[in-house]
């Protein structure tokens, strides 16, 4: 998996199947949202997450987001931001079609 879209469906995909936030959920999505972390870590190339009192940040293929939200927030603005990158680049697939990551 080397290619930004590839990085935003797999997190996409891992998003989707986080527990629902809420108060009688806050924890098994907590420990959800690390054990996704880990595999993003693990499965993605040059990724970094980290996670301080103020907020985390995470790096995925020279594509850099942040939040006070902590990791799950993160995730959010780091799809964001790889979306803007792809626009910018005009990026068009190994098919030769621009991609729909929305």
């Amino acid at each position: 998996m080397t290619d930004l879209i590839d990085c935003i469906k797999y997190i996409q995909d891992g998003r989707k199947t986080l527990p629902a936030g809420g108060a009688k959920t806050y924890q098994a999505r907590e420990q959800a949202v690390k054990k996704l972390s880990e595999a993003i870590i693990r499965d993605l190339p040059k990724a970094r997450i980290s996670e301080r009192w103020d907020g985390a940040k995470v790096s995925i293929l020279g594509v850099r987001a942040s939040s006070t939200g902590g990791i799950d927030g993160t995730l959010t603005n780091w799809i964001t931001a790889a979306r803007r990158q792809l626009d910018k680049t005009g990026f068009i697939s190994s098919s030769g079609e621009k991609e729909n990551v929305r």
